[in-house]
């Protein structure tokens, strides 16, 4: 994957997480912000010198769009569930 399609990718989850830790209850707050907290840090180390990797690269592109569809529907569930499926398809 190129560097300007991962770090699109990024800046989308980026974006979808903070939907979702912003809309959340009490229960899935602390998750949410986690999960916002790996985004950015992710992002933060996106220009690093290492080329990105995931297991599967289109399938981390679509569901960074996917991800920020369904948080910007307020499908926060779904949100979720997609930024754990992002999240799994990093490599360190």
């Amino acid at each position: 994957m190129e560097r300007a399609e991962f770090e699109s990718a990024l800046a989308q989850l980026t974006g979808a997480a903070q939907l979702v830790a912003a809309d959340v209850d009490a229960d899935r707050r602390a998750q949410a912000f986690e999960m916002l907290a790996f985004f950015r840090l992710r992002q933060s180390r996106a220009g690093a010198s290492k080329p990105p990797l995931t297991s599967d690269d289109e399938l981390f592109k679509d569901t960074a769009i996917a991800a920020l569809t369904m948080a910007g529907r307020k499908e926060m569930l779904a949100a979720a569930a997609l930024l754990e499926q992002a999240r799994g398809l990093l490599r360190a």
